[in-house]
């Protein structure tokens, strides 16, 4: 019973992640008699949580009210009040979240403890599935980082563009779907100018019904890019991180300029990746060429990569996907899926517990 009504809730969540940062996505579903009679998902910081908006939704509900939440419901004043003082006022029944909050003044207030003091049965009830879905904001939350994922394609002979960077079409559209799919449930693409101005691309979430504009971290370290590009005038915001020897001229609308100190190797990505945090993100996904694949990986700042497998090969002249040495030699935990004539491998860089392709 509370396993189906918790998948329930996670659904709800599942509508909203990549939209919520710095909060988490949460769902929740109210259930009276073993029937649900409302559904709610958070829709981003500074708008009431689901529990406020469910709690909207019972006004005129009868009977004794069981309240699923895959997070644990908030007990302190943020930019909204707390969740828990909505939820004794309401005289809900019982409450059951699945995922212990770790934000550490959540966990110094003790909801189960509040909410039991008041007459309400609670039950932490963990799932597998719901862990995992709050995997990033753990990681965010334990080391004030975004969790980041990775992703290139390649041919068959470890190649990823033809002779002096020539846009080639590797993968095919069940890959691209599932591009879109992970671009849409990030918080931020990061990407460098150089693919921008090779490739020109569009960097939004699509489907065959909606295009959805995401905020985008762009590495320009010598301030190359223009407000012409396609991936600047459709991105929700742009994060632009430059050598902080340069200053910003011409300045690109919707856009925040980040200096970064030059290390011998390039632009110092893990300060790229700490500003990410600060600012709020709990999930990068990056796409760009070989060079900054490989260099987060020699950096130590990927959690997780996928590597897209296309059957075809470019030949000798075509750009290589590891143009310095190969990032990938590192202890990992490797699955693979088939996705019609394409092959994604993943690679995850920590022991933890993974959900499936």
């Amino acid at each position: 019973m509370h396993y189906n009504f918790m998948l329930a809730a996670l659904e709800q969540a599942q509508l909203q992640r990549g939209f919520c940062s710095p909060n988490p996505a949460v769902g929740a579903v109210a259930v009276v008699d073993n029937t649900i009679v409302a559904r709610s998902t958070h829709q981003g910081a500074g708008t009431p949580h689901a529990e406020i908006l469910l709690l909207e939704q019972l006004e005129n509900v009868k009977g004794d009210i069981t309240l699923y939440v895959t997070l644990e419901p908030c007990n302190h004043w943020g930019r909204t009040p707390p969740c828990v003082d909505a939820i004794i006022k309401r005289g809900i029944h019982q409450v059951v979240y699945a995922h212990i909050d770790p934000n550490p003044l959540v966990s110094r207030n003790n909801t189960t403890a509040i909410l039991r003091s008041k007459g309400i049965d609670v039950i932490h009830y963990p799932m597998a599935r719901i862990e995992r879905f709050y995997q990033s904001y753990d990681f965010w939350m334990k080391h004030k980082r975004p969790w980041v994922t990775a992703k290139i394609a390649q041919s068959l002979d470890g190649k990823i563009a033809g002779t002096k960077y020539q846009p080639v079409k590797l993968t095919n559209q069940q890959c691209a779907d599932f591009t879109h799919l992970h671009r849409r449930q990030t918080d931020i693409i990061l990407t460098s100018a150089k693919t921008i101005l090779c490739d020109n691309p569009l960097l939004t979430a699509r489907d065959a019904d909606t295009v959805l504009a995401k905020p985008l971290a762009i590495i320009d370290r010598r301030l190359e890019l223009t407000a012409d590009q396609k991936a600047v005038q459709n991105a929700k915001h742009c994060h632009i991180f430059h050598e902080d020897s340069y200053t910003p001229v011409a300045v690109i609308p919707n856009s925040t300029y980040h200096p970064v100190p030059a290390l011998e190797s390039g632009l110092d990505l893990e300060a790229i990746i700490d500003t990410l945090g600060t600012c709020g993100y709990h999930d990068v996904w990056v796409e760009a060429g070989g060079r900054l694949f490989t260099a987060l990986h020699h950096a130590g700042l990927v959690q997780r990569s996928y590597i897209y497998i296309a059957p075809l090969v470019l030949g000798q002249d075509a750009i290589e996907t590891f143009p310095v040495n190969n990032g990938l030699n590192m202890q990992s935990r490797i699955s693979w899926k088939t996705l019609g004539n394409n092959l994604i491998g993943r690679f995850d860089w920590m022991d933890i517990e993974c959900s499936q392709v």
